[in-house]
């Protein structure tokens, strides 16, 4: 299939979306890609994963020709969209049986309730990078390895979007709204013989305008870094929700399941790395006309996965 000939789009769009995308990755050390459809991409990138360990004939032949440029970024219509989550589900379907792991936790030590409340710092290991949790500091990641020692390196930035599917176009004079995970609570510790975990669990931002929030940090003893869990519950609509790791200038610290939008930031002499958790936008650019898309409000929970010196 001819990206040109997509029937959702014109070759002029088509063009203008490449010329923008260029510009946007100029502005970055790293390549920007598309952040339309932060739920199809995620979906598509589990797709490919699930076909890659545990694929069969049939799954593959169910996914066979979706890979031209405007699924891949997911710049298209809503019924194509929904079309295209149809087919992924159904391929990730007939892929072979996943093999359950036992998590043996017998002989953890479970924190949660008061007794949690009462820790004003929380110590999350793995073999190398560890995080400390506290009102002060947030999360903070410490690294020895790579000599990172970063009070508050997890933020989150809100802003307007005036856009369409093909870009995030930022509103003239508002500055993004800035969260901090140190005011999530400790909802669960537990410390256990092959891994540590903490949910912390609350609400980013104030009022309607805010967001319900998840994230666990997950140390396991057999692995060099964090994973990090980010449970976001979307009910606004044009706008971007980005997550900032700050103080890292080193992209390949951080690994992800598929967020799209990843780039490196430089601001006022100081680094970090952006990633789109939400990008509600309900406008598509089909040649001089725009199409209504209200399916890529992304409207709900969404779910990310990261690694902090692991990859994922």
């Amino acid at each position: 299939m001819n990206e040109n000939c997509h029937p959702d789009r014109v070759a002029t769009t088509l063009a203008e979306r490449a010329a923008l995308l260029e510009q946007s990755s100029a502005s970055t050390s790293t390549a920007t890609r598309s952040d339309a459809r932060v739920d199809l991409q995620l979906l598509r990138f589990a797709t490919d994963s699930a076909i890659a360990t545990r694929g069969t004939p049939e799954a593959r032949g169910w996914i066979e020709g979706l890979d031209t440029p405007d699924l891949l970024a997911g710049s298209i219509q809503d019924g194509t969209a929904r079309g295209l989550m149809a087919r992924l589900e159904e391929a990730i379907s007939l892929c072979d049986a996943v093999t359950p792991v036992d998590a043996d936790e017998a002989d953890a030590d479970v924190f949660t309730g008061k007794e949690l409340r009462r820790k004003r710092d929380i110590l999350i290991a793995s073999k190398g990078v560890r995080i400390r949790f506290s009102r002060k500091n947030g999360i903070h990641v410490i690294d020895r390895a790579r000599d990172m020692n970063e009070p508050n390196c997890i933020q989150f930035e809100d802003q307007p979007d005036e856009g369409c599917l093909d870009g995030f176009v930022a509103s003239n004079g508002a500055r993004p709204r800035l969260f901090s995970p140190a005011f999530l609570s400790p909802e669960q510790l537990v410390h256990g013989r092959d891994e540590d975990r903490l949910v912390l669990a609350g609400r980013l931002g104030r009022g309607r305008a805010g967001f319900p929030c998840r994230i666990a940090l997950i140390g396991r003893k057999d692995e060099a870094g964090i994973r990090m869990i980010v449970r976001i519950e979307n009910r606004c609509v044009d706008h971007r929700l980005r997550i900032r790791f700050v103080g890292v200038g080193d992209a390949s610290f951080v690994s992800h399941r598929g967020t799209p939008g990843f780039c490196t930031v430089r601001h006022k002499g100081r680094a970090f790395l952006a990633a789109t958790l939400i990008r509600a936008c309900g406008r598509l650019r089909v040649g001089d006309d725009y199409v209504a898309t209200a399916g890529a409000q992304t409207q709900g929970w969404i779910e990310h996965t990261f690694g902090l010196g692991v990859d994922v």
